[in-house]
């Protein structure tokens, strides 16, 4: 499946199609993979929390650093690991350009076009659905998926306190 010998992106690759293939969502997989600091983060949505915790069970983390861009020709996304030692700026045009790069100033493009610079955070993660039109944010994606199912029952239902 991961042939020995890759380098560690195309084994990243290999495990991300892996995952889509078997059914996983795009970002359900990229989750899956490279999850967000959740161990220990009392602030997190508990639904989400679960979410991290009954995955933790099936895969290890890619660690990182890395900042990882996919696409499975629908939505286009990218995440930064959750230690964030690797840029992810990007930027958004009034005429719906979208760039992301290691730093700004890799196109020439007027101040007066663009209505948002950022960057992607540690473990966070950003998507355009070009099906919908939109950028869907960080939030909405993790809730969305968090809530697709109760993992805190699942959990509690397969875990052995003894």
């Amino acid at each position: 499946l991961i042939p020995e010998g890759q380098s560690d992106t195309a084994c990243f690759d290999n495990a991300l199609e892996l995952l889509v293939m078997g059914g996983y969502s795009l970002t359900h997989a990229a989750m899956l993979l490279i999850p967000e600091a959740w161990a220990g983060n009392d602030l997190m949505n508990k639904k989400r929390k679960a979410f991290y915790e009954h995955h933790a069970a099936l895969m290890e983390p890619w660690d990182g650093p890395a900042a990882v861009a996919f696409t499975d020709g629908i939505q286009i996304g990218a995440t930064l690991d959750r230690n964030g030692l690797r840029p992810a700026r990007y930027l958004i045009t009034d005429d719906d350009l979208v760039v992301m790069a290691s730093e700004m100033g890799v196109l020439d493009i007027p101040e007066e076009k663009i209505i948002k610079k950022w960057r992607l955070q540690p473990g966070k993660m950003f998507l355009i659905d070009l099906e919908k039109g939109q950028i869907i944010d960080d939030e909405t994606i993790k809730n969305e998926l968090a809530d697709e199912q109760d993992y805190a029952k699942i959990l509690a239902e397969n875990t052995n306190s003894n």
